[in-house]
Parts: C-alpha cells; sequence; structure tokens
C-alpha cells in the first residue's frame, strides 16, 4: 500500500472527513436534485453562472472560472485527484491560476500538490502552512496526520486577509480565529453573492470542531455569526460538507450550535461529568436533522464538553 494511500486509510474513520468516511458506501451523499453526476467520485452542481461546486468524498470544491483563469477553494484528497483534473477539465473554462485552502485538514488540500505541479498557486492562511509543514495529531480520534510535501504547501499566505481580483468578481478571503480549527478562512464571491465556509458548516450533520488545532465552538459561532451578518436570502452558502445551503439553512445550524452548547456549558458549571452530561442526550431537539450525518450526536457533545472544560485563561 503506497503511503498516501496509508494516510487516508487511517484517517477513513474521522469525523472531520465526514465525507471520506462514506467513501466506500454503496451510494454516494444525498445531494440536491439539480446536480448532475460527472465522474463516479465527483457530482456537480452550478450555482451561479461562473461558479460550480464538485462534490465528492473528500469535500467540497468550489470552481469559479473567468476568461483569464479559474480559482479553486479547496482540492479534495489526494487520491481523487486525477478525477479531479479530469473533471476541470470539462466544468473550468480556464487553467486553474488559484487555490484556496479554507484550512489546514487533508481532505481540503490533498489535491495541493497535483494542481502546484500543474501550475496553480496555492493560497491559505499562514497556520494552514505551518500546520501541513509538520506532523499532526488529531486528538479527538488518536489520528496522526504526517507533514505534506514541500509542493503541496501554500505559496501565498496571509495573517487577516487576502482579496483575488479577477475577471470583475472580487473574491474576498478573511480568516476567522479558533473555529474549525485556528487556521479556517470563509471566502466571499462578492458580484455572485456567493460564500464558501469550509467546516464551519457541516451541511445536514453535526460538526467536527478540532480542539487540538486551536478550534472552538464560540469561534464558530462568531464565524457564522458573521457569514450572516453579510448575507441575503439569495446568498448561496457553500459548506465543507454537504449540499449548497440557504442563509436560512445556515442560520439553523447556528442557533442549533447556540443551543447545544448553552446546555453543555451548563452542565460544566454545574460540575457534571463527562459521563453525566451524555447520559443527558442534550441534542435531542436536533438529532431528527443533523443526527445522520458521520458525526454522532455523541461525538459532537464529547467535544463541545472538551472544549468548555478547558482553562480559558489563553484565549
Amino acid at each position: 500500500m503506497s503511503a498516501v494511500r496509508r494516510v487516508f486509510a487511517s484517517i477513513a474513520c474521522l469525523a472531520c472527513f465526514p465525507l471520506l468516511c462514506q467513501a466506500q458506501a454503496a451510494s454516494p451523499p444525498a445531494i440536491p436534485a439539480a446536480a448532475v453526476a460527472a465522474k463516479p467520485d465527483y457530482r456537480v452542481q452550478q450555482v451561479r453562472p461562473n461558479l460550480s461546486v464538485l462534490m465528492s468524498s473528500g469535500g467540497n470544491i468550489a470552481v469559479w472560472s473567468g476568461p483569464s483563469g479559474t480559482v479553486l477553494v479547496d482540492d479534495g484528497v489526494a487520491g481523487l485527484a486525477p478525477q479531479l483534473q479530469e473533471v476541470l477539465a470539462r466544468v473550468a473554462r480556464t487553467p486553474v491560476r488559484f487555490v484556496v485552502n479554507t484550512h489546514w485538514h487533508p481532505d481540503h488540500t490533498g489535491g495541493n500538490e497535483a494542481l502546484a505541479k500543474a501550475g496553480a498557486t496555492v493560497v491559505a492562511h499562514e497556520s494552514v502552512r505551518e500546520r501541513m509543514s509538520r506532523p499532526q495529531v488529531v486528538e479527538e480520534y488518536d489520528t496522526k496526520v504526517p507533514a505534506s510535501p514541500a509542493a503541496a504547501l501554500p505559496v501565498v499566505t496571509f495573517a487577516d486577509s487576502l482579496a483575488i481580483q479577477l475577471d470583475g468578481e472580487r473574491i474576498g478571503i478573511v480568516h476567522v480565529a479558533d473555529a474549525h480549527t485556528d487556521s479556517d478562512v470563509i471566502v466571499r464571491w462578492q458580484e455572485a453573492n456567493a460564500v464558501h465556509v469550509g467546516d464551519l458548516f457541516y451541511n445536514g450533520g453535526y460538526p467536527f470542531i478540532d480542539v487540538a488545532s486551536g478550534g472552538s465552538l464560540a469561534g464558530v459561532v462568531a464565524a457564522l455569526e458573521a457569514v450572516l451578518a453579510r448575507s441575503d436570502a439569495q446568498t448561496a452558502v457553500i459548506p465543507g460538507h454537504g449540499p449548497v445551503a440557504t442563509r436560512a439553512e445556515l442560520a439553523a445550524y447556528r442557533d442549533m450550535l447556540v443551543a447545544v452548547g448553552r446546555k453543555v456549558r451548563e452542565q460544566v458549571e454545574a460540575g457534571s461529568s463527562l459521563d453525566e452530561v451524555l447520559a443527558l442526550h442534550l441534542t435531542g431537539d436536533f438529532d431528527e436533522r443533523y443526527a445522520k450525518g458521520a458525526v454522532s450526536p455523541e461525538s459532537f457533545v464529547r467535544t463541545v464538553y472538551r472544549d468548555l472544560s478547558k482553562p480559558r485563561s489563553g484565549r
């Protein structure tokens, strides 16, 4: 088995890579009826005239393609890089000039190396390069992720924000602190009225918050509040995993995070143990809508409990 295959065999069970968990399933994850099959491992949904979303076992890849070049947001797992190139040859009008990583996880950065070797410039928050440059451990799942090849590392990094101006579209990239990880960014197409929020939003499922990588529930909620404040009923919201959503669906997801977080915090402040909190089934009001994803209610509550139980002096 190759090194790459060993890496992804080891992370296939991770809740932070929810569609990767389903890669071996008999049928693909549910997607909007408007989506059409492109390849066995990719489905394509056109969101705007120049903007499409590729949905796969590695998460959602946004493809914005103009006369002067194509911009990708995320690029899936390394094992699907050849299929990605084939789909892009049909979907993109022009070669890929820029790849924006929403965060460091391998199901969102796995195509970096192949795309960079094909001429693309990889753009990300500075923490993405830092984390990809050295081995990482996803503590919640006791999983080691090796350092990425040098060719896969972002070559344009920033601390706060950046904008790509191309063919009349402004693609704004803004870092949000301590959210899903410490490296998350929100990507917004100003003219197209669309936003890619990466793993700040798992549409249809409970989230994984990578506390070991600097993530926090409060950070996710704050980031989603910022997205909601700049969105309207027509905004297309692209999640890291799951169907393309509306502002209303994102608001409902935010409300769920706030409600569950409040319940867990009350128990933490009351001195309840983790086992006692899990026994209360605090997600019960939301399980019908969100419990069918790769992250179980128990796993979600366990992560929130861990996050809210740790000392806050460093924040």
